[in-house]
């Protein structure tokens, strides 16, 4: 069974964020490419049937030339057509029977082989009959899945980021046995997001471990889901198996690590995009509150003004202000004056058009 990480197309939390955390809207979550495996499954189960069915051809043949041979030889062998057809049955006779021995003993080879050395996967791998944990027949909520996913991280995100830091599977196996509690949705979802808000403050290495780890979670919730088990059950197995499991079988697990880096990557570059049209759409609508009578920004237009205008404006002193305005030579007094005015910055109240009549105006 594939691994579900649809559950994370719409969180996103991050550790400065309160009680409530924006749902994202994402492409359909990665299905992980854990395809490979699925690919190889669905190969192998082909060829099985493949050669399940020229078995049975083969066997058919062998037995019709059995037939064959036992009517011909019951009739005249003297016969030189008939020895000679009864020659070629026998000879074509021994070459399927060579065959199918040679596959009999090829398929008995594997059978063995298969039993020594199983195939592991997350579908499979709890099948340990000698150590395992039995909590419960069913599976049942923990502690955790019965808080909230945001009370969940202020409660135990201290104690999810410390297993998200373990490299070794023996120091998560113990931490974990420890703090049965933590086993639920909630902690692969914690460290997945984690592991995007390392990726975005750059923390490339930090990111690595905790996206492991998410894994490490993952598969022991798929676990559970697949046997209708307590979570808690699948820990003990989980880790029997992969601390012994063969590489084959452990480049599963790494298809799934991989897959999660790429989706965790890909996340942050989304993140630092959404940031960005946000960062932008708060300026467009921070500068139409700014923007004066004649729709003008006051911002852009104190750069444009002279500089011991822009100081009057700055420090609201209204004599020097006057006084930079009457400094300005004809034509270029009265764009100026417009300017200010349009963008809000210098109020009339007089109502005059000319800045040397309006003693009553005020600079805002």
């Amino acid at each position: 069974m594939p691994l579900d990480y649809s559950k994370w197309d719409n969180i996103e939390i991050s550790d400065d964020e309160d009680d409530t955390h924006p749902n994202v809207d994402t492409p359909s979550l990665y299905k992980w490419r854990h395809e490979a495996r699925v690919q190889r499954e669905d190969e192998s189960k082909t060829e099985s049937a493949k050669k399940n069915a020229s078995e049975k051809l083969r066997t058919a043949k062998i037995d019709k030339l059995t037939k064959d041979i036992a009517q011909l030889s019951a009739g005249d062998t003297a016969d030189e057509a008939n020895a000679s057809k009864l020659k070629g049955l026998q000879a074509e006779h021994k070459e399927l029977t060579d065959q199918q021995d040679q596959f009999q003993k090829k398929e008995a080879e594997l059978a063995q082989k298969e039993k020594d050395h199983p195939t592991w996967n997350v579908d499979n791998m709890s099948n340990d009959k000698h150590n395992r944990t039995i909590i419960n027949s069913g599976p049942t909520k923990t502690a955790g899945d019965k808080l909230e996913l945001t009370a969940y991280f202020k409660e135990h995100g201290d104690e999810v980021k410390a297993f998200g830091m373990f490299s070794k599977y023996e120091e998560s196996h113990k931490y974990l046995k420890e703090r049965m509690h933590l086993v639920c949705d909630h902690l692969a979802s914690y460290l997945v997001i984690w592991a995007v808000d390392l990726e975005v403050e750059k923390k490339e290495a930090l990111m690595k471990r905790v996206a492991r780890q998410a894994i490490v979670a993952q598969y022991i919730l798929e676990l559970a889901k697949t046997l209708q088990r307590d979570p808690r059950s699948c820990v003990e197995a989980f880790f029997t198996r992969i601390k012994t499991a063969e590489k084959q079988y452990t480049d599963a697990f790494e298809d799934e690590y991989n897959s999660l880096l790429e989706r965790v990557r890909a996340r942050a570059i989304a993140r630092h995009e959404e940031a960005k049209k946000e960062a932008e759409e708060e300026e467009k609508q921070e500068r139409e509150k700014r923007l004066g009578p004649g729709g003008l920004d006051p911002l852009e237009i104190i750069k444009q003004i002279p500089a011991n205008m822009k100081e009057a404006f700055e420090t609201q002193n209204t004599p020097m202000l006057q006084q930079s305005f009457a400094d300005l030579p004809d034509g270029e007094r009265e764009r100026v004056y417009k300017m200010v005015v349009d963008s809000g910055l210098w109020v009339p109240q007089g109502g005059g058009d000319d800045e040397g009549e309006d003693d009553g105006a005020e600079a805002e």
